[in-house]
């Protein structure tokens, strides 16, 4: 590993990736690999399945490693890597800024941070099953719903980096003309693909004290009332003009009429074309 060249900055891309200025999510499918780089961001990976391979950190030495299945590393910002499979396995790999990394250590206490590794929590497994559920159902957008996921993911690399099975956290309800602002907001820029740190930035919060704040005043998550108030305005379109289905989904910000025609019946029980149908 003592290769003049300079490594690069991020893994190479092996299968489907979202990315942001601040977060990118990939999930790399099973096949074999070779990888060298020195990340500038802090890598959060979550073994769908379980795999062995070689491996070596901010050194020389390389040893044999063995990833049990719903387990998760975490590799800090700026740690040389090296990793190769001869059989690879399905792998998901959430990449932090250390901007948004250390938005989340707001309510802790600030851990030293050090690689983890093949740790297990039900928890994490619950949100590496639900982002390749994602990933497979919605192949572009979903920024919102991701930084969500991130956020968690970072929380519990945190706790255990504190070696604290739970830390308690204090939550107030969001204020009525906070709730006001943020209605306001979505509504103006439904047609993007809103981030949490947006919304959080609106309600003049951290991310991670936004998402338990809003929680408690609504009783779901941002993404959850982000596609209600997506599916509200489509009704509205579809009720109220001739535009075109597809149009109306990319109005309302959805990623295709496929997409909105799912959320669409799954909510509501009818199709688009249903529902206009109906109200005509």
């Amino acid at each position: 590993m003592n290769d003049n060249a300079p490594l690069p900055t991020a893994p190479p891309v092996w299968g489907w990736r979202f990315e942001s200025d601040r977060l990118f999510v990939e999930l790399c499918p099973k096949q074999p690999y070779q990888v060298r780089y020195q990340p500038r961001w802090h890598i959060l990976g979550f073994a769908l399945e379980s795999q062995t391979g070689y491996h070596a950190f901010a050194s020389d030495r390389i040893t044999a490693y063995h990833a049990p299945a719903n387990t998760f590393t975490f590799t800090p910002a700026n740690c040389e890597t090296f990793s190769e499979s001869t059989a690879g396995g399905t792998y998901l790999v959430f990449a932090l800024s250390p901007e948004l990394f250390n938005a989340y250590l707001e309510d802790l206490a600030k851990p030293q941070t050090r690689r983890l590794e093949h740790r297990r929590d039900r928890h994490v497994t619950a949100l590496g099953r639900a982002a390749r559920q994602f990933i497979q159902a919605h192949p572009v957008g979903g920024q919102l719903y991701f930084e969500a996921l991130a956020g968690q993911f970072a929380t519990h690399v945190i706790l255990a980096l504190l070696s604290k099975p739970e830390v308690p956290h204090r939550s107030t309800p969001l204020p009525h003309c906070t709730l006001k602002q943020l209605m306001a907001f979505v509504d103006a820029h439904l047609c993007e693909d809103l981030s949490l740190s947006a919304l959080a930035h609106i309600a003049g919060m951290a991310p991670s004290r936004f998402m338990r704040s809003f929680k408690q005043t609504t009783g779901r998550s941002p993404h959850a009332w982000l596609i209600t108030r997506r599916l509200t305005h489509a009704q509205t379109l579809l009720a109220s003009t001739a535009q075109p289905i597809a149009q109306i989904a990319l109005d309302c910000g959805f990623s295709s009429q496929s997409h909105m025609t799912t959320l669409f019946s799954k909510q509501l029980g009818v199709t688009p074309k249903q529902y206009r149908d109906s109200v005509k």
